[in-house]
């Protein structure tokens, strides 16, 4: 394997779409696992089991609870109140910020993570992980279809469902007024958006060249170049499964990994949606998820790409999660490489375009070589 490139279309070609849990996702990862094997020290399988349909299969629940209080307006104004409370809190928990309050509903299935060790030459001070998603995401139709409106529809749906409840308490403790009335008015003109929830995904699942593909590929190129090149950095490659179901293979792993992570000195670069050489962007922050990552990770990186003329902008990802998340919530230095734009959709991202004809073959291997020229001079710093 000589290229990100070729990885990729590999993968797409032996394997096609990759949904999580799914059969073409255990067989794609084991593919890599036969990579790895050709110059790693030793690979593991990381099989783990986790509600994989629980975020997206909630927004049905969301939607009818939203229904639901607004017809209890006309029945019971304290009824449509809890209803709508219950359902604001729960769809912030739940959905916005990962925190998988309703996992317990839904059945488990199986997914995995691979992993890829190569151990330095010498004594190991640090580890660095370079970490992309294998699952590839059912399409989100009406992202394809309206583009940005799409997620204006999504985000004027999570509004109604987070503030539905404040007018609902004035009208539980001042009654009836023409404010009032136009609110209600207003929620219920609502409901048609809320439709890009009800109905978020089509058939279709994509082929997920960029997303991401093009980060397990990066990240594997960066790896097999390193073997045996490093005196005291260890390096991990890691293909997370279950990323598109809210980061189930990376929150896996560093639960169970916790301990080890800790004792290594890990650190973590993600890369996903590597795309637009224009659009490199190091993650700062994750907001939905809280997370703030790693500032000495980021300027180290952002230096050495800059002396690679990549130009990399620093961005902040609103609503939605990478890996990356995972490791900095508990501690681990970590950061995400992303190469997509921050302001708006790209047309690619979750949608049936996500295909490798898109895919800028110079910008990985502009990527791979950036991170490898890091890599060797975060070693020479180990000594």
């Amino acid at each position: 394997m000589n290229s990100p490139i070729e990885l990729i279309t590999e993968i797409i070609e032996r394997f096609g779409p990759r949904r999580a849990g799914s059969e073409a996702e255990r067989n794609a990862q084991h593919h890599l696992r036969s990579h790895l094997e050709t110059y790693c020290d030793r690979v593991f399988v990381h099989e783990f089991e986790d509600a994989l349909t629980a975020k997206f299969s909630s927004l049905k629940l969301f939607c009818m609870a939203y229904y639901i209080s607004l017809a209890l307006v006309w029945i019971s104004i304290p009824a449509a109140l809890i209803v709508a409370l219950i359902n604001s809190v729960l769809f912030f928990g739940h959905f916005v910020t990962y925190l998988n309050w309703l996992d317990f509903l839904f059945p488990k299935k199986r997914s995995l993570n691979i992993i890829g060790t190569i151990e330095p030459k010498e004594e190991v001070r640090s580890t660095l992980i370079f970490s992309g998603h294998m699952d590839s995401t059912p399409e989100f139709i009406w992202w394809y279809w309206l583009k940005d409106w799409g997620i204006r529809l999504n985000v004027l749906s999570s509004l109604a469902f987070v503030l539905l409840p404040i007018p609902l308490i004035v009208l539980y403790f001042s009654g009836w007024s023409q404010w009032l009335q136009i609110c209600y008015w207003f929620f219920m003109a609502l409901i048609p958006a809320t439709f890009s929830f009800f109905f978020i995904h089509g058939k279709t699942i994509v082929d997920g060249a960029q997303d991401n593909l093009s980060g397990v590929a990066v990240a594997e190129s960066v790896a097999r170049a390193m073997s045996g090149k490093l005196k005291h950095t260890r390096i991990k490659m890691i293909s997370f499964g279950s990323e598109e179901t809210g980061l189930k293979g990376s929150a896996a792993y560093v639960r169970s990994h916790l301990e080890e992570l800790q004792a290594e000195n890990a650190h973590l670069i993600n890369l996903d949606g590597i795309l637009e050489r224009n659009e490199l962007h190091l993650v700062e922050r994750e907001l939905s998820v809280f997370a703030r990552h790693n500032e000495g990770l980021i300027a180290a990186i952002e230096k050495v790409f800059k002396d690679e003329n990549l130009a990399p902008k620093r961005g902040v990802i609103p609503v939605g999660a990478t890996d990356g998340a995972s490791f900095t919530k508990h501690g681990i230095p970590a950061l995400s490489i992303v190469a997509l734009p921050m302001d708006r959709l790209h047309p690619t991202y979750h949608t049936r375009l996500d295909t490798i004809e898109h895919l800028s073959e110079a910008t990985l291997n502009d990527v791979s070589v950036a991170l490898q020229r890091f890599v060797l001079k975060w070693d020479e710093n180990q000594g």
